[in-house]
């Protein structure tokens, strides 16, 4: 029992996934005996907000400026400006795609998150028997990237049979969020076809957006709108200015 435990948490790189596989076990016993985790519901809630986000993955945390026809497609004329484009954007259209590769959305967050931290896990605790690892010390935490990354393909292999059989349940991600009649603020200028971005606070998280002036009025950065429409491909939202007490 003592050698276990001392494999368990020796070196370094094992201690730490091991901290990761308790928490996991703890957040699943509770779950399933229906006990709530008051401020750890954060989990749920970050599964739910990246399978939202997988959703409208085209619409969120884009700052383009597009010119579009009259029926909110892009014009095959158009012109993107790219200043309003920054790393941060390009970074999250890569952390989505990631996300899909491993099977996000069509099986639940957390079910995947498990499934990557125990293939990381059990490949970091055979990596330190078969090898010198072991007596690496804090530097064995290095051996956590390759098991890191053999973990992601076996988790998106693991993880196909169980997406096709939800499928064939019916089961199609966390719920979409309905985003109409939502209220935010512009994040841009927009005018007549133009496309902007607004932000909107979702369960105290914000998401922007991309939004089209819905009679063509300019609205200008920092201004209150509401969504009132969508475009048919899903793709933009229709928003006009919000009336408030001070605007009668």
């Amino acid at each position: 029992m003592t050698e276990i435990l001392h494999s368990l948490f020796n070196p370094l790189s094992n201690a730490i996934m091991s901290g990761f596989m308790i928490v996991i076990l703890i957040y699943w016993l509770f779950s399933f005996l229906g006990i709530g985790l008051g401020e750890m519901d954060f989990d749920t809630d970050f599964g739910a907000d990246i399978d939202s986000d997988i959703d409208v993955d085209a619409q969120v945390d884009t700052d383009t400026q597009v010119d579009t026809d009259h029926h909110g497609e892009p014009s095959p004329h158009a012109e993107v400006d790219d200043s309003h484009v920054t790393h941060e954007n390009a970074g999250d259209s890569l952390f989505i795609r990631f996300l899909k590769f491993m099977n996000v959305g069509k099986v639940p967050f957390m079910l995947v998150l498990s499934t990557l931290k125990f293939f990381t896990w059990a490949g970091a605790l055979v990596t330190t028997q078969l090898t010198i690892a072991g007596s690496w010390g804090w530097k064995s935490v290095f051996i956590l990237i390759p098991c890191f990354i053999a973990g992601v393909i076996l988790t998106r292999y693991a993880t196909k049979p169980l997406a096709r059989f939800l499928s064939r349940t019916g089961y199609q991600g966390e719920e979409r969020t309905e985003f109409l009649g939502r209220s935010g603020r512009m994040m841009s200028t927009i005018t007549k076809d133009k496309i902007g971005s607004a932000e909107f606070i979702i369960e105290k998280n914000p998401i922007r957006l991309n939004v089209i002036s819905h009679n063509g009025d300019e609205i200008k950065y920092g201004e209150s709108v509401m969504i009132t429409d969508e475009t048919q491909d899903k793709k933009f939202y229709y928003v006009t200015k919000e009336v408030t007490i001070d605007q009668n």
